[in-house]
């Protein structure tokens, strides 16, 4: 019996950020209920980086719900 790696679409949204008081916990909750792998920020490079997997949701929503955080600019989106 062999096991199949099922490949999953992983998109990663990167925004630069200017203010991160509070900022993973406001992430955290407009992002609720996609399927977040990796919320991370780096105060060296004043950027956020978001990781979210599978298919089928709108990544342009998801930007969008970034935009909105008060201290996130720039958003952009990728894939992995």
């Amino acid at each position: 019996m062999s096991l199949l790696a099922v490949e999953r679409t992983l998109t990663v949204f990167t925004a630069r950020v200017v203010e991160v008081d509070g900022l993973l916990a406001r992430v955290a909750v407009l992002l609720n209920p996609y399927d977040v792998r990796e919320l991370e920020v780096s105060l060296d490079r004043g950027e956020l980086r978001v990781a979210v997997e599978g298919n089928g949701f709108d990544a342009g929503r998801v930007a969008a719900r970034l935009a909105k955080v008060i201290g996130v600019l720039d958003v952009t989106v990728g894939s992995n």
